[in-house]
């Protein structure tokens, strides 16, 4: 970051704005919602008889919600056998076994036939993946000619310090070189795809929490403060792989929220 000048002890405490910041400050800036990742899934105009893979799915939480917005069907594919347990759970509990079919794999080896989807539907899930090219061409490979990718990703920005990234890059299992959005662009347009958006999110959602009430970030940073100021006797309560897992959670949503971390909502085209 740039260097600044800095303030004087008479600039600090000299009253500028009557009414006091804090009123100024303590205002929405109307922060757009998460639903804006639907939203854009429906200008797709993805309905019934479309397929959609959800790459990472996880519980597959993510491929109920839209077969139930848009009455598609969706395959949720992720490499853990316990998140694919959970979403075997989870559809048979939505009673939609017949529109959700969950199969372990990774984006490097999508197990899917050449064209098999009309949408791809990426959550925050792309930092975890080592090869970028491959998992791009497999992408490419299982879309049908004119389907389109929505990736949602959070990238670094110049305000994450080393030492930062080394913490929560090693405790989220994240692979270094996914974190550059100007690298995602070019590894994209090499893989073929066409780049329709590039739409910066930064803080938006987070805001958005914050103010309907969910308060997430402000907990991560209670959480934060805990693990951080409690360190030996909470390694010892939840082990020292979760200790380290919740912490580089919790310093995520933070930095998130701060401008160190900025998720982005890519839409990807493959060309007819």
């Amino acid at each position: 970051m740039a260097e600044v000048d800095p303030i004087t002890v008479d600039e600090m405490y000299t009253p500028r704005h009557p009414e006091g910041a804090e009123r100024i400050l303590n205002r929405s800036f109307a922060p757009r919602r998460a639903g804006l990742l639907y939203a854009l899934v429906d200008d797709l105009d993805i309905g019934p008889g479309n397929v959609v893979l959800d790459i990472g799915g996880r519980d597959a939480s993510h491929s109920i919600a839209l077969v139930k917005a848009f009455g598609c069907d969706a395959v949720s594919v992720d490499p853990v056998d316990s998140n694919n347990e959970r979403a075997r759970a989870a559809v048979a509990e939505a009673s939609l076994t017949g529109q959700v079919s969950i199969r372990p794999g990774v984006m490097e080896e999508i197990p899917a036939a050449d064209g098999e989807f009309d949408l791809i539907f990426s959550r925050d899930m792309f930092f975890h993946v080592v090869g970028a090219d491959q998992a791009l061409a497999e992408a490419r490979r299982v879309l049908k000619p004119g389907g389109c990718m929505v990736l949602y990703q959070t990238f670094a920005t110049d305000r994450l310090e080393p030492l930062e990234k080394a913490q929560i890059y090693a405790g989220l299992a994240v692979a270094p070189e996914r974190m550059s959005p100007d690298d995602f662009e070019k590894r994209a347009l090499v893989a073929g795809f066409t780049i329709e958006s590039n739409d910066i999110i930064g803080s938006e959602w987070r805001e958005a929490w914050e103010e309907e009430g969910d308060c997430l970030t402000s907990r991560q940073l209670l959480y934060a403060a805990r693990m951080i100021r409690k360190s030996e006797q909470l390694r010892a309560e939840l082990g020292e792989a979760d200790y380290r897992v919740e912490l580089a959670n919790a310093l995520w949503g933070i930095y998130t929220m701060i401008g160190k971390l900025e998720p982005r909502i890519f839409l990807l085209r493959n060309p007819e």
